[in-house]
């Protein structure tokens, strides 16, 4: 039995359902000894740890490795901050992955239950899909988010990593990808491409996000700022503006583009402008 209860009321009011969900799981967790609380004041992030909380519960009471379906990066932070001195390890299936499971008493990233997934199109005959047509092809078999993790892009199709039980079925079920024929074979991977994280130093006449952006990326600094007014750049997974001052270890996603973490800032030049070193998978 799940340790994570809810009961719902269904009401029916202008042609629309609405469903009152109440979450019991830091009552029970009290119950059994587990005092950890649950910080989290947002209704979604405050279920989702109740749900790590209980794959910390699970893994205790039966020593066994225990793993929560794939979350975000912010929410992966913020549930391992909350976790304090819980022995966690986190894991996406590949280097440098992006969205992760979290897992308690993993103790290697073998034990994680993640396969791969790659999807060809024919490239002679069709124009490539985009990292959203693969999400909403994926979605569209009726997968929860949870169980799909990052979506590497390759010059024949893209490589999907997913939780391991529905593997088989998306690669079953993955024959359309946008308007595109594909086919699915589950355990396998693609090259990608973009994602060889480059370390380079540049300079900046500030640190604003638009500057940072384009000399990371090497692109103008006006297509930065198009970039940005776009809503197609974050900032640690955050909508990011302008004309905000970034800092060493700041995490950037430029949609279509690439991605860069400033890794240090160096001093600098003798034109008073400012030296980093940043990763970035971009051009």
């Amino acid at each position: 039995m799940h340790d994570i209860f809810y009961f719902s009321l269904l009401s029916e009011q202008n042609g629309f359902a609405a469903f009152i969900f109440i979450n019991f799981a830091e009552k029970l967790q009290q119950q059994k000894g587990n005092t950890m609380n649950n910080p989290f004041k947002d209704s979604e992030d405050k279920l989702l740890f109740a749900k790590v909380l209980d794959k910390l519960a699970a893994s205790e009471k039966k020593r066994q490795p225990s793993f929560t379906d794939f979350l975000d990066p912010m929410r992966c932070g913020a549930f391992i901050a909350a976790l304090g001195s819980a022995d966690v390890t986190t894991h996406g299936g590949h280097e440098n992955a992006e969205r992760e499971m979290i897992g308690f008493g993993a103790g290697s990233p073998a034990d994680f239950p993640i396969t791969p997934v790659a999807v060809r199109y024919n490239q002679k005959f069709s124009k490539a899909p985009t990292h959203r047509d693969y999400l909403g092809a994926t979605l569209g078999l009726g997968i929860d988010r949870g169980k799909v993790g990052d979506i590497l892009l390759a010059a024949e199709g893209a490589t999907l990593y997913v939780a391991s039980d529905i593997a088989s079925y998306v690669a079953e079920g993955l024959t359309q990808v946008g308007r595109v024929t594909v086919k699915a074979t589950a355990g396998s991977t693609l090259e990608t491409t973009g994602n060889t994280i480059k370390e380079k130093r540049v300079t900046v006449s500030s640190l604003r996000l638009d500057a940072v952006v384009s000399a990371a990326l090497n692109i103008s600094r006006g297509k930065s700022a198009a970039l940005i007014d776009a809503e197609k750049v974050f900032v640690n997974w955050k909508p990011g503006k302008k004309t905000q001052t970034l800092s060493p270890g700041d995490k950037i996603t430029v949609r279509g583009v690439g991605r860069i973490t400033i890794n240090t800032e160096d001093g600098r030049t003798k034109k008073d402008r400012i030296v980093i070193t940043v990763g970035s998978t971009g051009p």
